[in-house]
């Protein structure tokens, strides 16, 4: 069937047919069916036609899908360059042509073709546009870059629609709430607003909109020029500072930013300034503390196995998820060690005996397939700070001698992460002995931080002018320095979730508390960067006060989360029991987070008492497995055996599966010796005489002449 003339041409430019591509259709055709057998001959075809129609999309494109089907990527460009020489504001060869640069030489060499794309094809096509961002956002997070990582998924989810949106979405949603990365860098920031001329007025705004576009260069250089103009206003180079991180060039919006934190008149500005600076100082440093893998060759792991068994100062560690391990084809992860270290002191952590390496132990169980993989024999990947890499080395070749294969020095070695050396007193490496109770080990590592904090507080920091946070408490020009210093730090620390108090560490160097503000819930909360987060006024705040809270949770803010839920609770003005057993259960979370057990578990037993309904039974089994694995934590607490005793009576004999389930519990945390309280009782049939349960009744509690009768669905 003939094409009608006047339907939109299918080279998809928005014109007619017969206006468009329909002197070429025929020849296209004839080059798109040699193409997937004779490419080469298309490929002549489709240059002559080229020739004769320079100025034709359809046949450029078709042409540069023929060079890269013959794998002439840069030929491909090449056409493309030519094509848009003629033609600069073609929006699909440009987002062409950016693309194929992008996926070969990264966003660096791209930049400036990225922001034009997204200038002149952002209209016409938004999701093409999205695709080109989120491609650039995972090159940004890969590399560190966290803040244009950031940016460019809020760029991508403006722009896209559908399942699409949806998958942008859940990406962006999984980097603001990564407690792996600093809060400061995964939330919002906000361009402030510029007073001045018309003409300043009107350049601020052309910033504006260039990022709305995701041009961010185009917009600094906008900014830059501003700067030259008004040399001391410090909202210019904030906003040229963000412009700058959320083009990826990190230092320089470091630099542009400890500037604006000198100039700017409010001081809650200039400090926030000052620490989103410090922080990005601190992330792209050339001083950091590694973490490293090492891998060494070995032979016969079951005598590897042993010997590391009969070693002095190795624990094999029983919590390994060997099912969900992911490891090489072909091979098996034997064992997760720990390689011990003497304790230094008698109290306290320094009693416990200390980390010098994690060791993996791999081996081959089918050769074939590990071979693919190039992998021969069985190995073991040593992981440690560089510090202790030899002393680990040292130890490994003492206890397994022969059965190490690679000789001394030719380990391969990798680096795996890092760390800001401001963080090492906080390096804590100290083992949980098995007798200890997690409680109480979660209370020594809070001590162990908040004598970190005592540390760092004496330390010299070049920001502060080489002098240490008391030092420079001493000195008020320092102040907005050493303010941000306690931000930044204490911002990295909550992401150990064992944060000592920051109010503390300020009162420490009688710095003023930071100036709250009332918070109505008029302002969407995915608008405020973290720091503004910490200041919110919870005690007065209105709105949603759930929504509020989780926000602050997710940050690392638990004091001010918890005292959101607290209050929330209190009010007890929820919509239906499900909000307020979902409240009850956010609360336990954070109190067990603080390491407060008995609230975490007393939260729970309110939220049980809460649930009604068909579901009851369902919602609290999981309520109460929830509560075992909280009251783990301290395995010879009493409520554990009242606990097993109500799973025992009341729901294996309906799920008998569940069994399996609690026994991996208690053996995970060596108290296999109370599997036999999930013996007898109702479930086991034992006891003599009759008794009816139901529902809402006391399992612990029979009547008076024997066992009780649970009837399952009632």
């Amino acid at each position: 069937m003939a094409l009608d003339s006047y339907a939109l041409c299918i080279c998809g430019s928005g014109k007619k047919l017969k206006f468009c591509c329909q002197d070429v259709l025929p020849e296209l055709s004839r080059a798109s069916t040699l193409r997937e057998n004779q490419p080469e001959v298309a490929l002549e075809l489709l240059r002559t036609l080229q020739k004769r129609f320079p100025d034709k999309e359809s046949v450029v494109r078709e042409l540069m899908g023929v060079l890269l089907d013959l794998r002439r990527h840069n030929d491909a460009v090449a056409v493309g360059a030519d094509f848009l020489k003629a033609h600069p504001d073609h929006p699909m060869m440009l987002l062409l042509v950016s693309e194929l640069r992008l996926v070969r030489e990264g966003f660096e060499a791209t930049r400036r073709l990225l922001h034009r794309a997204f200038q002149i094809s952002s209209r016409q096509y938004p999701e093409k546009v999205a695709g080109l961002a989120y491609r650039v956002a995972m090159e940004m997070l890969q590399r560190g870059s966290i803040l244009a990582g950031r940016e460019h998924l809020a760029l991508s989810l403006r722009l896209s629609r559908g399942e699409t949106q949806q998958t942008v979405l859940s990406r962006l949603m999984s980097v603001e709430g990564d407690r792996n990365l600093p809060a400061m860098c995964r939330t919002t920031w906000s361009l402030l607003p510029i007073a001045g001329s018309d003409e300043v007025v009107l350049q601020d705004q052309r910033a504006r909109k260039l990022c709305l576009l995701g041009c961010w260069e185009p917009a600094s250089i906008l900014y830059n020029r501003l700067a030259d103009q008004l040399p001391t206003e410090g909202a210019v180079w904030f906003n040229l500072g963000l412009c700058q991180l959320w083009d990826g060039r990190d230092r320089e919006g470091a630099s542009s930013l400890h500037h604006a934190a000198t100039l700017l008149t409010d001081a809650e500005q200039a400090t926030d300034a000052e620490a989103l600076a410090q922080m990005v100082d601190q992330l792209w440093s050339q001083e950091r503390v590694y973490v490293v893998t090492a891998r060494l060759q070995v032979r016969s792991v079951s005598e590897l196995v042993s010997r590391l068994r009969d070693a002095k100062n190795v624990r094999f560690l029983k919590s390994h998820d060997h099912e969900d391990c992911e490891h090489f084809p072909g091979t098996d992860h034997v064992s997760e060690v720990v390689l011990l270290q003497d304790p230094v002191g008698t109290t306290g952590l320094s009693a416990l005996p200390e980390s010098l390496a994690d060791l993996d132990v791999f081996d081959v169980v089918d050769a074939e397939a590990a071979a693919a993989s190039d992998i021969s024999s069985p190995w073991i990947d040593v992981t440690t700070s560089e510090a202790l890499l030899e002393r680990s080395l040292q130890f490994l070749r003492e206890v397994l001698g022969d059965l190490i294969v690679t000789s001394a020095g030719e380990e391969v070695r990798e680096r795996v992460s890092s760390e800001p050396p401001m963080l090492l007193p906080f390096e804590l490496r100290h083992v949980r002995p098995d007798e200890m109770s997690s409680l109480e080990y979660r209370r020594l590592l809070g001590e162990g931080m908040s004598a970190g904090v005592e540390v760092w507080l004496s330390q010299p920091l070049a920001v502060l002018g080489n002098r240490s946070p008391l030092e420079a408490a001493g000195v008020p020009e320092l102040r907005r320095c050493l303010t941000a210093a306690v931000l930044v730090l204490h911002d990295l620390l909550r992401r150990r979730d064992m944060d000592p108090a920051e109010s503390v560490t300020f009162e420490r160097l009688q710095l003023p508390p930071r100036a709250a503000f009332p918070f109505d819930g008029s302002a969407h909360l995915g608008a405020f960067n973290s720091l503004s987060l910490g200041r919110i006024d919870v005690d007065t705040a209105s709105g949603n006060l759930r929504e509020l809270g989780s926000r602050l949770g997710m940050m690392g803010y638990v004091r001010l989360a918890e005292r959101c839920f607290d209050r929330l609770l209190e009010q007890n003005q929820f919509g239906d029991w499900t909000e307020a057993v979902s409240a009850c259960q956010t609360r336990a979370s954070l109190a067990r987070v603080s390491n407060n057990l008995e609230l975490a578990c007393s939260m729970l037993d309110r939220a049980r008492g809460l649930v009604t309904g068909p579901d009851a039974f369902r919602i609290r089994l999981e309520l109460d497995i929830r509560h075992l694995s909280y009251l783990l934590d301290d395995v010879r607490n009493p409520a554990v055996k009242s606990l097993l005793h109500r799973f025992r009576d009341q729901y294996l004999m309906k799920v008998p599966e569940l069994r399996e389930l609690l026994a991996d519990q208690l053996t995970a945390v060596g108290a296999t010796d109370l599997l036999s309280e999930l013996d007898g009782g109702l479930a086991g049939g034992a006891g003599s005489g009759g008794g009816l349960w139901l529902p809402g009744s006391s399992a612990e509690a029979p009547a008076a002449g024997g066992g009780q009768l649970w009837l399952p669905g009632q």
